[in-house]
């Protein structure tokens, strides 16, 4: 899977202690949905793979975490999706954070954010339910790829299918 799987878990597993983030509420969650049948590769919208230069055909992997999909363009961008399901959730997420993740909500859901301070690489760990979190990761060389990244997420998260009750 090469460097981005690397950094992938290097993220969520550096630097634990007092600065770690708070752990988000996930059972707040107003409209859970489910990760655990889903297909990675199958999630983003492809106008936003797209509008970010991806190949719109992802390749399928398998991180530490669970089942990923990994997209490719051609100017050094990458978009990696995982699908966390046998854990701790978000909580054992930001309990292995870094310290300088953020607690933020991402599409109206609890999540994580970590970022490179020239904004060319960000990931967002976000609680989609109960013990369930999509991981995304893009690496993009220009500026701001937060904001990239979320507009990926709002669009992936539409198209999980609802939790069963």
């Amino acid at each position: 899977m090469g460097g981005l799987a690397l950094v992938i878990h290097g993220v969520m597993i550096v630097g634990c202690g007092s600065g770690t983030p708070e752990v988000p509420p996930v059972p707040g969650i107003v409209d859970a949905r489910d990760v655990r049948d889903a297909d990675p590769c199958a999630l983003p919208p492809t106008d936003r793979l797209t509008t970010l230069g991806l190949q719109t055909d992802g390749a399928a992997g398998q991180a530490p975490e669970g089942p990923s999909c990994r997209w490719r363009g051609d100017g050094g961008e990458g978009l990696t999706v995982t699908l966390y399901t046998d854990g701790g959730g978000l909580a054992t997420l930001a309990e292995n954070s870094e310290p300088t993740t953020r607690r933020v909500r991402v599409a109206g859901y609890p999540a994580l954010e970590t970022f490179t301070g020239q904004g060319e690489f960000c990931q967002y760990d976000v609680g989609v339910a109960e013990g369930q979190v999509v991981i995304a990761a893009l690496e993009a060389p220009s500026p701001d790829s937060c904001t990239a990244l979320q507009s990926v997420l709002t669009g992936l998260v539409e198209n999980l299918p609802a939790a069963q009750r």
